[in-house]
């Protein structure tokens, strides 16, 4: 990737990561890792209740956050009450009802499932907050987020629901999975975006949702990142009519889950792919624009982009893509990045950075559907996995597959896990315990004059700092002779030369690192 702007450098007091090579002016005996989270094991939520027909932890059907108010992690997910046997027999997904359920913890690790008042089954109260069979009003995936942009307290939490098998919630007449095919937008559905004070009584808007010239119509799967630099929301999702593509009537065709794909045909492009559109009030949406879509020739023929979330670590923008793998019918997550929000690149190569894992759970599906929660020095990664397939369990019996989970729904339960990592420590830069590594950073303009460092060394490991101005002369006292040798671990290490933390320059700094067994996650100017 090749960035030439140059007022890309004016760092100012933002962190610098490694995503990329922006900052970097030349390395020796450097390298660049990728690091995945650590899974802890066994599931944190599952299904236990006796309302609970398939707690539904897959993309975008769940929500994880930590309340900014009360310290307490909470999430939301969603009880899919499908019914494979009237799919087989009537080829179709209606009826069916789905619900939104409530969890909550103190530390993140051990949840509860609060008994609330809105809905009571069979004399006894349960966790679910949105959907009631006997109104029949339901809702499919949930994505929760607590809104910085929002300055009414009674409407701290958002919330999107895919309401597409059901009426509008203020009532109304039934929506059809297919609209008028005259529109080209076959496939659009219907996205709510309701608001919280609490985040267990909620209200739908008012208002129904434009996005563009599509309309209130979209594809589904979608979650909404509010950025604040920006002070605009940011809609992942898919677009209406996105498989809305002419199919050779000559050519064969199974009747099964997945279309036809055709490689190098860009007219005939209908994997799940990923979309952005943008709002600044939660009503009236852009159109949406691809911004991530299967390649033919990096991409495996089969493998699809079912959907992403995104976070912001200064200014990167980190997406989390979960991709599926059609034929095995299997998910996992992969990496991405962004300086602009549109284009987008991936990590790694395209391997996985969240993979199932083989015997356990979570063994054929995982997914990411809300971004890593930064907890003291670690991030919490909570994930929804399975050791089921993706939709054998739904289409197994109509299409007379056999698989155990055509004979059995419950085969594979999905559930919530956590994976943790260091914060911040999506990438290092790396020196080997063999040879001194060395590399150097243009010249940035910073403001502030403390060099702060995320970083850790081995066991005979070191890190030393050299500050020079753009010209490359050495700035007074911030030799690297005179460097504070750092030797530990410490996600916020204020770097020293003889003590003194100040670096003296003037409009710009480069930075030169000589280390050895010893890895830099990011840095900062304080």
């Amino acid at each position: 990737m090749n960035y030439t702007d140059s007022t890309l450098l004016i760092v100012g007091n933002v962190p610098q990561y490694f995503f990329d090579n922006l900052v970097i002016a030349q390395t020796q005996d450097i390298k660049r890792t990728i690091h995945s989270p650590e899974k802890v094991p066994d599931p944190r939520i599952r299904r236990d209740r006796p309302w609970e027909v398939k707690s539904y932890f897959t993309v975008n059907s769940w929500s994880v956050l930590r309340d900014s108010r009360s310290d307490q992690f909470r999430c939301w997910y969603e009880d899919f009450h499908v019914d494979p046997d009237g799919i087989a027999r009537t080829g179709t997904f209606n009826p069916y009802f789905s619900a939104t359920c409530y969890a909550e913890s103190t530390d993140g690790v051990r949840w509860e499932k609060p008994e609330l008042e809105y809905y009571v089954k069979d004399g006894n109260r349960t966790n679910v907050v949105i959907g009631d069979p006997v109104h029949n009003i339901k809702c499919e995936g949930i994505g929760v987020f607590e809104d910085p942009l929002e300055k009414n307290p009674d409407h701290r939490f958002k919330g999107t629901i895919d309401n597409v098998m059901g009426p509008p919630a203020e009532a109304g007449a039934e929506l059809n999975r297919t609209r008028d095919a005259s529109d080209g937008l076959s496939g659009r559905v219907r996205m709510e975006i309701h608001s919280s004070a609490d985040g267990l009584a909620w209200t739908p808007f008012a208002e129904e949702l434009q996005f563009g010239r599509h309309g209130p119509g979209l594809g589904d799967c979608f979650t909404i990142f509010p950025d604040v630099d920006s002070g605009v929301y940011r809609l992942i999702t898919r677009a209406a009519g996105m498989e809305s593509i002419h199919y050779p009537a000559q050519w064969p065709r199974n009747d099964t889950f997945f279309p036809p794909n055709y490689p190098h045909d860009p007219a005939r492009m209908n994997k799940r792919r990923i979309y952005v559109a943008e709002s600044s009030d939660l009503v009236h949406w852009t159109r949406p624009q691809c911004i991530l879509s299967p390649d033919p020739q990096e991409d495996n023929l089969d493998e699809a982009f079912y959907g992403m979330c995104e976070t912001k670590l200064g200014e990167i923008y980190v997406g989390f893509v979960n991709t599926l793998q059609q034929v095995d019918n299997t998910m996992n997550v992969r990496l991405a990045y962004s300086r602009d929000g549109w284009r987008w690149y991936f990590l790694n190569q395209r391997r996985p950075w969240l993979s199932t894992n083989p015997g356990a759970w979570d063994s054929l599906m995982v997914n990411i559907s809300s971004p890593p929660i930064p907890v003291d020095s670690e991030h919490h990664v909570y994930y929804g996995g399975s050791s089921g397939h993706h939709d054998w369990w739904i289409m197994g019996k109509k299409e007379g597959l056999n698989v155990p989970d055509a004979l059995d729904k419950h085969h594979g339960e999905y559930c919530l896990g956590l994976a943790k990592f260091r914060r911040d420590g999506f990438v290092s830069l790396d020196a080997g315990p063999v040879r001194e590594g060395v590399w150097v950073t243009h010249a940035l303009r910073p403001s502030g004059r403390a060099l702060i460092l995320n970083a850790v060394c081995g066991k005979n490991g070191y890190i030393r700092v050299e500050a020079t101005d753009a010209d490359d002369n050495v700035l007074d006292g911030c030799s690297v002779d005179a460097c504070d040798t750092f030797t530990g671990d410490n996600t916020r290490h204020r770097l020293s030369w003889k003590g003194r933390s100040d670096i003296p320059y003037g409009e710009t700094v480069r930075l030169r690192f000589w280390m050895r067994d010893a890895s830099v996650y990011s840095f900062q100017f304080q």
